[in-house]
């Protein structure tokens, strides 16, 4: 590239014999092409101000701009100031970096709803101190909305595959004579179908790293109610809750698990009786989720810890992905279970 040539051909050049400022003559270059006098400061000149790179000259501690190419002057930097004045994505610690290291430093910045990759470049005198530093920044193609717009395609493809998962798990449960089969399948979409909400839900927060699960936790109880046998009702107290997006799907599924199990085992076919949801934390700090019932309670023996159920092992399972622990709460009428998320 046109800036690369005149980066290296700055570098290689002998400043002692030059002024302060950037018109000075910069001495004899190190290899000149033929036709070419590159000892001209104004071939130099129109070098830098032609290259669609942009690209600054900046002298002193202060890091005082006294040239800015056309580039650079679209951009609104100007010489006689300050280059981390005028175009905040330079960073005075990386301008420091390079200036103290003698050596080239980069880094991605942000400045507003742009991305740039910044260049500070020293150039040496003979003498081994830095005389000044080339600046070269250059945006990255992904903006924060081109960033976002892919983030939507992204997760709409995700979207339509777990759609196509859920399809093909119906037709094979339709195709299926075996109720033990069908049973299983039924069970497995709508697994799916709980990961395809979840998702779902956390497409609002792709651009943050953090999403709070509380109003998410009534949306997904009120589904499952509609869906629970015995018209089961789910009292739900959640307090503002911020977890990582990334957590939302196994929270998720761990809810639909303990939920489908009290309301498949808790009471009997004709016996009335709600379950409780909770999501709030402990007196230590954590995170506690709790699904609760009044009914039959736990079969005798049966250790949540280590029970081989398929729905338990995955709570346990979705449970440490989160670094929590499932635990029951024993003492009292019906279930208690509990999952102890870090705080």
């Amino acid at each position: 590239m046109a800036h690369m040539v005149v980066l290296n051909t700055v570098r290689d050049a002998d400043p002692e014999g030059s002024g302060g400022s950037f018109g000075a003559g910069f001495g004899a270059a190190a290899a000149e092409p033929p036709g070419l006098n590159l000892n001209d400061p104004a071939v130099l000149r129109c070098l830098l101000e032609q290259t669609p790179t942009p690209t600054a000259l900046l002298e002193g501690e202060a890091g005082l701009c006294s040239f800015s190419n056309a580039a650079f002057r679209a951009l609104g930097v100007v010489a006689g100031a300050p280059l981390t004045s005028q175009f905040p994505a330079v960073s005075s610690s990386l301008l420091a970096a390079a200036r103290r290291g003698g050596a080239q430093r980069e880094a991605a910045a942000r400045d507003g709803d742009r991305f740039w990759e910044v260049r500070a470049t020293p150039m040496m005198g003979v003498n081994g101190l830095v005389r000044a530093l080339i600046v070269t920044v250059e945006e990255t193609p992904d903006s924060a909305a081109e960033q976002e717009r892919h983030m939507r395609e992204l997760s709409h493809r995700v979207k339509n595959t777990l759609q196509l998962v859920s399809s093909l798990l119906t037709l094979q449960t339709l195709g299926s004579k075996d109720p033990e089969v069908r049973r299983a399948l039924q069970s497995a979409g709508g697994r799916i179908g709980i990961v395809t909400q979840a998702h779902q839900r956390t497409h609002a927060a792709l651009r943050g790293d953090d999403l709070d699960v509380a109003g998410h936790l009534r949306d997904l109880c009120g589904e499952l109610e509609a869906t629970l046998p015995g018209a089961r009702r789910i009292r739900v107290e959640a307090e503002p809750t911020s977890l990582p997006v990334d957590s939302v799907i196994p929270l998720s599924l761990i809810v639909n698990e303990l939920v489908g199990n009290a309301a498949k085992h808790a009471y009997g076919p004709d016996e009335p009786g709600g379950i409780e949801v909770s999501l709030g934390r402990a007196a230590d700090g954590r995170r506690r989720l709790v699904v609760s019932d009044q009914g039959r309670g736990l079969p005798d023996g049966l250790d949540v810890a280590r029970a081989a159920t398929l729905g338990l092992k995955m709570v346990r399972a979705f449970a440490g992905q989160l670094k929590g622990v499932l635990r029951a709460e024993t003492g009292q009428a019906g279930t208690r279970l509990i999952v102890e998320l870090p705080g």
